[in-house]
């Protein structure tokens, strides 16, 4: 469905917080999605794409997939990202 040719992580270094690392993604060498979140949840870990605070205080996504398979796939491709990192530390 999206064919992510490049994917960047960088590890967050605090033990207390539930944010691991930021990610970047590139789609097709020329779309890139930056400050994609890898974040430890109660139920594993899961990507937050890019948000912004509104003006109330509440936070919005900025860009986000619209189909679940999309979404799968690119949180697929920053967990192994992510997973591939930790390997290398």
């Amino acid at each position: 469905m999206l064919n992510i040719t490049d994917t960047k992580v960088r590890i967050v270094k605090k033990d207390d917080s539930k944010l691991k690392a930021i990610a970047s993604i590139i789609v097709d060498d020329c779309f890139v999605i930056h400050d994609i979140k890898v974040i430890d949840g109660e139920k594993g870990l899961f990507i937050a794409m890019p948000s912004r605070k509104t003006r109330t205080g509440e936070f919005k996504d900025v860009c986000f997939p619209v189909k679940k398979e999309v979404r799968e796939e690119l949180e697929k491709a920053v967990l192994d990202a992510y997973s591939k990192k930790l390997e290398e530390m």
